[in-house]
């Protein structure tokens, strides 16, 4: 596929050079030549991005993808812990909303440059089941009420154009959406002249964050008064802006990794989501960019 092609023509050299760093990292006074010694089962950043491809968009079992690459299990697990992790930190297609103003991205490779200006952002927080924990204090801060199951929760912000600009740390699902929402960075690093849509759930944005432009829908009150005509007409105009977060939220959910129950160690669960968001948003900007 040409976005495969180009995935890897991207962060190729990164790879290679993250390689050599750690060797020489790990071994500073090292003599031997650099690709020397014993070989890897899958020697190719090639192969190495595809089994991580294919784990997280099927998120199949790892003995399944021994007997498919001919490596064993725990070959498996490692180097796709380390293709995600590079991803997410060198991958750079998350693009961030605290840079300098002024200029539009055309390309891939600008990208590591400049950013689009942003005048609407969408912020929403997902949630993961997990499986249940054994402690039960480990239980009562994962339980969400919401999905009446034992959850992960992480928040992400995007453009009108679906692209992500910013992920939150994931939190245990007990916790609400304002809340994650208040002890994020999101609030101090939104631009002063773009506008945040968000859902019913962010109550008291506009009271606790004055110098920010949000905007969220109208709510029938407690005694019960229906809502007036321009308010439902308000609360239809933001719902079709806000859909965009939502098909960002489904494209991410297509990679089964974050859409079944998560299996793996959740201290790894920001890398998984990170990894996946960064796939998304690539896909995303080379059909902007060929458009």
């Amino acid at each position: 596929m040409p976005e495969f092609d180009k995935l890897v023509k991207d962060n190729r050299q990164d790879w290679q050079e993250q390689r050599i760093q750690r060797l020489l990292k790990n071994n500073p006074n090292r003599k031997r030549k650099i690709g020397g010694g014993r070989k890897f089962a899958l020697e190719s950043f090639e192969d190495q991005l595809l089994l991580t491809l294919i784990l997280a968009k099927s998120y199949c079992s790892c003995l399944l993808l021994e007997y498919l690459f001919s490596i064993d299990a725990s070959t498996v697990c490692r180097t796709t812990q380390v293709i995600m992790a590079f991803i997410k930190k060198d991958g750079k297609y998350i693009i961030p909303i605290n840079l300098r103003q002024g200029k539009k991205i055309t390309t891939l490779e600008e990208l590591r440059k400049v950013m689009p200006d942003i005048d609407e952002i969408l912020a929403d927080c997902t949630e993961q089941k997990i499986p249940r924990p054994q402690k039960k204090a480990r239980r009562n801060k994962h339980h969400s009420g919401k999905k009446k199951a034992f959850t992960i929760k992480t928040q992400l912000a995007t453009t009108r154009q679906g692209l992500i600009v910013n992920i939150g740390k994931p939190i245990p699902g007990r916790q609400h959406d304002y809340k994650l929402f208040k002890a994020s960075n999101l609030p101090k690093i939104i631009p002063k002249n773009a506008t945040v849509y968000m859902d019913s759930g962010y109550q008291g944005v506009q009271k606790d964050f004055p110098d920010l432009n949000a905007v969220i829908p109208h709510k029938r009150t407690r005694n019960g008064n229906p809502l007036t005509r321009s308010q439902k007409i308000q609360n239809k105009k933001q719902r079709k802006i806000r859909v965009v977060i939502e098909h960002t939220l489904s494209q991410l959910k297509k990679f089964q990794i974050l859409h079944q129950i998560y299996r793996n160690s959740l201290q790894n669960y920001e890398i998984a989501f990170g990894f996946v968001a960064n796939i998304v948003n690539f896909r995303m900007l080379c059909r902007l960019n060929t458009a």
